[in-house]
């Protein structure tokens, strides 16, 4: 059976890792991003019926900014799928899909650490896929997803759902974070070595 074509908007240390997994595992790729040398495939995403997009949703003082995913939806052929792997505001997913209604857009979050990217995107504990509407179609399209993703068991939820738990993901990794500190601060405070 012969492997789709799959595309990877962003080129970052996520979409890097992920493309270059994809490309260990036999798939042929397209990579675009707005820097060198991947900009010359601006008109060859659109040639890919899935397509992930990891690029930066910064948060700003006015808020949420998700202009740098619509451009990128805005760059795929109608009928794509398009994987949104950047960390999504819960509701977002359901919002672009409707802003973009002759794409497929789902949402599957990553969970990479930046010393173990390349592990990790070769290595998943779980494959999330977050779908905006519960239709056969989608579910097709996520079902998809999950069969070229590396191996791990797959689970299709709601998208709200899929970025929801992303959040709560790097949210309780933030608190371990804290609470290590504070423990460190106090061994410290009593002179334990």
């Amino acid at each position: 059976m012969k492997k789709p074509l799959i595309g990877f908007v962003g080129q970052g240390w996520i979409g890097k890792n992920y493309a270059n997994d994809f490309e260990k595992r036999g798939f042929r790729t397209v990579r675009y991003a707005l820097e060198e040398p991947y900009r010359a495939n601006k008109e060859k995403i659109k040639e890919c019926s899935i397509v992930f997009v990891a690029v930066p949703t910064p948060t700003t003082p006015k808020g949420f900014d998700s202009s740098i995913v619509q451009s990128a939806l805005a760059s795929l052929s109608p009928g794509s799928t398009a994987v949104i792997k950047s960390t999504l505001v819960p509701g977002t997913t359901t919002l672009l899909q409707k802003k973009f209604p002759k794409l497929f857009v789902v949402h599957s979050p990553e969970f990479l650490s930046r010393g173990t990217a390349a592990y990790d995107a070769a290595h998943p504990l779980l494959n999330i896929v977050g779908i905006p509407k519960n239709t056969s179609a989608y579910r097709a399209r996520a079902k998809a997803v999950i069969a070229v993703l590396p191996k791990a068991p797959g689970k299709i939820v709601s998208s709200e759902t899929a970025e929801l738990f992303k959040y709560v993901h790097n949210t309780s990794l933030f608190a371990r974070s804290i609470y290590m500190n504070i423990l460190f601060d106090l061994a410290k405070k009593l002179g334990v070595k």
